[in-house]
């Protein structure tokens, strides 16, 4: 037979109650009492039946995550933030990928709602966002990371990506390139679409044409993408030798490219700044810059705004959270350090211009 709450509190001499407050760590309990309850408990092999606790208490203690691809390592760098978050305060993760798809994405919440959920956390994998307005997620705690979705009410916690790019231009043209390729994806994504904007604006900040040809931002942000997006770069004998790529995962696929082509690659290899500054970044050394997210922080912002709801806490709502990134040099690859006062307000070209030319690309 199983071990019951009643055993335990037989064992420890105290009421059933007693025992029920010292596993959910209530204050009210002596340290003397708290200590032979929990002998009982470790004599007795006693397990919680969580199963039946959630459904007395209407609680699972359960996060649901949906992330567009659980091999992109920026993802599960800020799921690993977020678990170190919530797990001293109980709760634990369920992690699933939308495979960048939104019928996907559409399957995965529903199958979320009905694991009974407490809260969820999702990186969009495009801009449609009904599925989100659902009645059956009305009463569970909702928050974007990373990529927002355009007039979806929710918290969202998110990189200053057009800050991040603008440094990336900034970094290349105090190099001295003056002709600077994009590879990215597809701009209906909130990110992809902010870090295309970013660098249209950069460009025109710094006096730097903008060749149609060398702008590439077709489908998803993912390895193969980059690879295929800079080998049809390099194949047209004119092409600019300095790249921005817009992630990590078209980084490394870019990086690949190159790497195993480079014999065939017309001129000097390609230089890259890069959105995206992760564990192996310094081994691609084809980087001179990259943007770092910073994935604590993130993590501890989205667990506060999670907990915050959880908690019935609804007065700033819907709450959108921006951090700055830190840019990073790569010395060793060939980074120059660059140290410029902002001016913004000195090189602040016409919206109407860079919006004329966005237009173009959605």
């Amino acid at each position: 037979m199983s071990v019951t709450i009643k055993d335990v509190a037989r064992l420890a001499g105290v009421s059933i109650a007693t025992v029920s407050r010292v596993l959910n760590e209530s204050d009210v309990v002596k340290d003397q009492t708290r200590k032979a309850v929990l002998e009982a408990v470790e004599k007795l092999g006693y397990n919680r039946n969580e199963v039946a606790r959630s459904l007395k208490f209407r609680q699972t203690r359960t996060i649901g995550i949906i992330a567009p691809e659980l091999s992109n390592i920026f993802f599960m760098e800020v799921v690993e933030a977020l678990e170190r978050c919530l797990a001293p305060k109980g709760y634990s993760m369920i992690i699933t990928s939308s495979y960048d798809s939104v019928q996907e994405e559409k399957r995965k919440l529903q199958i979320l709602i009905e694991r009974n959920v407490d809260g969820m956390v999702v990186m969009p994998s495009g801009s449609e966002g009904e599925h989100f307005l659902s009645k059956a997620l009305s009463n569970i705690p909702l928050v974007l990371v990373d990529r927002r979705i355009k007039a979806l009410k929710v918290d969202s916690v998110e990189t200053d990506n057009r800050y991040g790019v603008h440094k990336m231009i900034e970094a290349l043209c105090n190099e001295g390139f003056k002709r600077i390729g994009f590879i990215g994806g597809d701009p209906n994504i909130h990110t992809a679409g902010e870090r295309l904007h970013g660098y249209l604006e950069a460009m025109a900040a710094y006096n730097l044409p903008v060749e149609d040809e060398f702008v590439l931002h077709q489908g998803p942000m993912t390895q193969l993408n980059g690879r295929d997006q800079l080998k049809m770069a390099l194949s047209d004998p004119d092409h600019p030798q300095a790249f921005f790529i817009a992630n990590d995962s078209m980084h490394l696929g870019a990086t690949i490219y190159a790497i195993e082509n480079l014999q065939e690659i017309q001129g000097l290899p390609p230089v890259f700044a890069s959105f995206d500054y992760l564990s192996y970044a310094p081994l691609l050394k084809l980087c001179h810059y990259a943007v770092s997210q910073p994935f604590e922080q993130i993590g501890q912002e989205v667990a506060a705004l999670l907990l915050k709801r959880l908690g019935g806490n609804w007065e700033d709502f819907p709450q959108h959270v921006m951090l700055k990134p830190e840019i990073k040099v790569l010395k060793a690859n060939g980074g120059i350090p660059f140290e410029r006062e902002e001016e913004e307000q000195r090189r602040v070209h016409s919206d109407a211009d860079v919006s004329e030319k966005l237009c173009s690309y959605f």
